[in-house]
């Protein structure tokens, strides 16, 4: 891989993970997400309603701390699945 496209990879990586992971909780608000309150959960369970936690409340997008990385998010899985490559791919090249 030639430098410049390295370099664009890397700072690109940099980013992503600063949206993605690093500044996860402004990151939502930005996008109007908000963490469904204890009341909020509990209601909903009263009302016998599934609650499906696709990032857990400490997780971020890059790295949720759920079990199913795929429920319910069409290509999530395979968005970080690709993103984990790269990061390993990334780190063997600055070792050679």
């Amino acid at each position: 891989m030639n430098d410049k496209t390295k370099n664009t990879v890397e700072q690109f990586l940099g980013l992503f993970e600063e949206v993605f992971d690093r500044d996860w909780k402004y990151s939502k608000e930005m996008m109007g997400i908000y963490d469904e309150t204890e009341e909020q959960k509990s209601n909903a369970k009263e009302m016998g309603l599934e609650s499906i936690d696709i990032i857990a409340d400490d997780g971020t997008f890059l790295n949720p701390k759920v079990e199913d990385e795929t429920e319910d998010w069409g290509y999530r899985g395979a968005l970080l699945e690709k993103y984990r490559e790269l990061k390993v791919l990334l780190k063997q090249e600055k070792s050679i």
